[in-house]
């Protein structure tokens, strides 16, 4: 089904187990039957710091690659000054449909294991905390934890051996509008 109209205004809808669920603003610039490219302005409270880096703050940028019945997500954070900062990668149940609708996505839920890879390709795991304690608290069933953890080592290997999936993010780059600060 070809899709017209792009880019335009998409909902990005998040589940965080048990229950969270949010509803973030971005533009849809790429869709096909594999995959959607959503360009999202990052808001957060206070800066996010990794590895003694600033990946996240309000007027940072995000470009997300959702793919069809893939276990993670891809997002390619920028600074303020449309810099590379690098990549964000969280483990989330398969999609089978990436829209819901036209104007949103289909529910993506977290699963708590996030990867962090720096331009350099150094990588740190992320909410591993939050992870086990979903687990202990029923939130998360074992045999969805057991396969968000072989995926997390899955990607974990490929950053290792130098084969992220990377290459079908490098061509997508921030649009040439700034959001507001």
């Amino acid at each position: 089904m070809p899709h017209k109209n792009l880019p335009r205004p998409v909902i990005i809808v998040y589940r965080r187990l048990p229950n969270g669920i949010r509803q973030l603003p971005g533009v849809l610039r790429q869709v096909s039957a594999a995959r959607l490219v959503i360009e999202s302005p990052i808001v957060v409270e206070r800066p996010q710091r990794v590895l003694g880096r600033v990946i996240a703050d309000s007027g940072f940028l995000a470009i997300w690659f959702l793919y069809r019945n893939t276990w993670y997500d891809v997002g390619k954070f920028y600074d303020r000054q449309r810099n590379l900062v690098g990549y964000y990668c969280d483990i989330i149940k398969p999609l089978n449909k990436l829209l819901r609708t036209p104007e949103k996505t289909s529910r993506i839920t977290d699963l708590f294991l996030d990867l962090w890879i720096t331009p350099e390709e150094d990588y740190v795991v992320l909410d591993e905390d939050e992870f086990e304690e979903a687990l202990e608290h029923g939130h998360l069933p074992k045999n969805i934890a057991d396969q968000a953890r072989k995926q997390m080592d899955s990607l974990i290997q490929k950053v290792k051996a130098r084969r992220f999936p990377l290459l079908s993010t490098q061509k997508v780059e921030p649009s040439t509008e700034r959001t507001s600060k």
